[in-house]
Order: structure tokens, then C-alpha cells, then sequence
């Protein structure tokens, strides 16, 4: 398990707070009497936000190595049809389920328009235009100016 820089800052804040609330809260009874009221409660808030920084670093890091799985070597022998299909449902594996949607909208009718897309999912506008733009960005698409609007194809990658 390989944690990343933000975790590793999230356990070390961590395990400082909680070294300030077992510092702090054997004199905590002696400020709740004669000192500011805050006093009382900082301890408590020390070890309630160390835990919580050591439980989220520990959750992050979990969820990130259960969401990374090996894919597999591909074949040499493929067609590229295969290959097509095959780096198609990649992406689609990698990209969330509006964009998998739109994406699949698109490799099954070529050089749709952005409008019919929109008409087809019924997402609005602006939705269907963030989920191309993204898509784009990822080279998976390749959009083309038609009128007002655009043609969308399938990226020369995808396509194999």
C-alpha cells in the first residue's frame, strides 16, 4: 500500500493532534474551573480531529488500492475489431456513467450530433456540452464544427 503525499500529511497531523490532546488533557479538569472556557474542550477537540485526520488517510489510501485493478496484457493475435471493442470498453471502465453513456451513444452511431445526443440522454445543454469537452480532452472523441452545432466521432485510438 504506497500512500501519496496528502496522505501521509493527514496521518502526521494526525498523530500530532493526538499528542497535543494526551498533552493537554491531563490539565483540562484544572481549566475548566479557572480558566478560559475553550481550555476545557481543547483536548477533546485535539483527539476528536486527530482521529478523524488518521481515519480519513486511512479510508483514502484503502479506496484508492481497491479501485486500481491490473488490466490485462492484450493479445497480439487480436483483429482490430477486437482491439477496437476492447480499448472502447477501457475507457468505458474508467470514465463515470454519464460520460460511459455519451460515449457509448457516440461509437454506436458515428458522427452524431451534439444536439441528438442531448435529445437522446435528455441531460441539458450544458451537461451533454462538459461531458464532450471532457471526452475530448481524453482524445477519445474528435468533434467537428456542423453548422451550430458539432459531429462527433470516435477518436483514431479508440478505433484501433
Amino acid at each position: 500500500m504506497e500512500l501519496r503525499n496528502s496522505e501521509v500529511v493527514m496521518l502526521v497531523g494526525g498523530v500530532v493532534l493526538l499528542f497535543l490532546y494526551l498533552t493537554f488533557s491531563p490539565m483540562s479538569h484544572h481549566y475548566m474551573m479557572m480558566g478560559p472556557f475553550y481550555m476545557g474542550i481543547l483536548p477533546v477537540i485535539f483527539g476528536v480531529g486527530g482521529l478523524a485526520l488518521i481515519a480519513i488517510a486511512i479510508y483514502s489510501s484503502l479506496s484508492r488500492s481497491q479501485d486500481s485493478e491490473v488490466l490485462p496484457e492484450p493479445e497480439v493475435s487480436e483483429s482490430p475489431d477486437e482491439r477496437s471493442s476492447e480499448r472502447l470498453e477501457t475507457a468505458m471502465r474508467l470514465l463515470n456513467e454519464d460520460e460511459a453513456m455519451v460515449l457509448r451513444l457516440i461509437a454506436e452511431n458515428e458522427g452524431i450530433t451534439q444536439d441528438s445526443l442531448r435529445a437522446r440522454t435528455e441531460f441539458s445543454n450544458s451537461k451533454i456540452s462538459m461531458i464532450v469537452k471532457k471526452l475530448e480532452e481524453r482524445d477519445l472523441i474528435i468533434r467537428e464544427r456542423f453548422g451550430k452545432t458539432y459531429k462527433i466521432y470516435l477518436s483514431e485510438w479508440v478505433k484501433g
